[in-house]
Parts: C-alpha cells; structure tokens; sequence
C-alpha cells in the first residue's frame, strides 16, 4: 500500500468534541473523531501534520503478530501486569491463583470477559478516588466499556469511561490511564497545560506512555 493511500481514513465519526483525534487500530485502520462542524480541509490538513506518524503506525500494526486467544493449547493473559497460564475447566466461574487463571471451557472467550469488567469496576473506582481526594479532581460516574481502539475517555460532563482491556495492565499504567483522564475534568484536550496538570500528579507519566505503546499486543489478545 502506497504511502498516499495510508493517508485516507478508514472512517470519520463527527460528534461533539472540540479537537480532532486519530486513532489506528490493531487491524491497522485510520480512525479520525472530528468536531461535528469540523470541515473535510480541516481534516485534511490535520492527517498532513500527523503523516509521517500515521503511516508509520498503521504500517506497524498491518505488519503485528496480532495473535487473539483461541483457548486453545497453552495461552498466556497478563492481568494488573501479572502474567497467567490459562486452564480451562468445568467450573462455572473464573478464578486466579498462583500464576494460573481457570475458565469455564463452554464459552470461555465470554466468561474471562466478564470477569476483566468485575475486575475493573472493582478496582478503577478505588483509584479513581484515590486520587480524586489527594488531588481535589471531580466526576460524574464511571462506565466499564467494551472499547478495543481507546483505553478511556471523559465526557463533557465529566462522566469517566475506561475500557475493560485497562486491568490487564500494570498498577502504574492503570493509575496513569486514570489519572489522564481525571484531568480532563479540568482540561478538555490535550494541550500543554493538560499534560503539565498530568506531570504535576504523575512525573513520570512518560514511562507508563511507553508501556503502552510498546506492549499492546500483550492487551489485545481478548
């Protein structure tokens, strides 16, 4: 694929946002989100400004060795950072213990799902208020999604949404994707003073980035 057409978006999605934002996805498909009276000439010369990123990004995941789990033989999942050997069993429910993850074998991919959104509605709003009290943020409600292109958003009314994939990473990466988007409870993009306010409660912020971008072939296995 040439690098011209590596440039034209897969899907646009116009909706009330106030920033343009790409996303490429695993599958390697350019995602543009833009304002609803976004213009195309706008669009256009925001993909000119990201080009050399975008052809590189899409490049490297048409070429990933994506793999999703196919419950089959032995598959590893990493959960809060810690990696386990998945069993599948006659049970009815999951369960962790010791490096060992067991799962229902009738419908497994369904079950293990399931129990990543237990585990996250447990543990993201522990952490969300944790640092809602050191460091003064407000929210309207957290939702546990389904998302396999975006780790989380915040609304416009400051309602947090964070995707069930954001428990398979580390405590540190968690608390970051938490903390990125608490601040946008008080900042609606991603300006300078967006990320100064997310240095001021993170100074390392830069580390759990990294984390992201080099393992998300570690996440996107389910």
């Amino acid at each position: 694929m040439s690098n011209e057409k590596l440039l034209v978006p897969t899907k646009i999605v116009h909706s009330k946002r106030r920033s343009i934002t790409i996303i490429i996805d695993r599958n390697g498909d350019l995602v543009v989100r833009a304002p609803l009276k976004c213009r195309q000439t706008e669009i256009d010369d925001f993909i000119k400004s990201k080009a050399d990123w975008i052809i590189k990004k899409r490049l490297s995941a048409m070429n990933s060795t994506f793999k999703p789990l196919k419950f089959k033989g032995k598959e590893k999942i990493t959960i809060l950072g810690m990696t386990f050997d998945i069993i599948l069993t006659d049970t009815k429910r999951v369960k962790a213990v010791e490096g060992e993850i067991y799962v229902p074998q009738n419908e497994p991919e369904l079950y293990l799902r399931n129990y990543l959104v237990r585990l996250c509605k447990y543990k993201i709003p522990r952490r969300v208020d944790k640092f809602c009290e050191k460091f003064g943020f407000k929210y309207n409600g957290i939702t546990i999604t389904s998302a396999t292109t975006r780790w989380g958003s915040c609304s416009f009314n400051n309602h947090l949404n964070f995707s069930y994939k954001s428990i398979m990473c580390p405590p540190d990466v968690l608390d970051y994707l938490v903390v990125h988007e608490l601040t946008h409870t008080k900042v609606k993009n991603h300006s300078a003073k967006f990320w100064q306010k997310v240095e001021e409660v993170l100074p390392n912020y830069k580390t759990q980035e990294k984390w992201l971008k080099d393992n998300r072939s570690l996440i996107d296995v389910i």
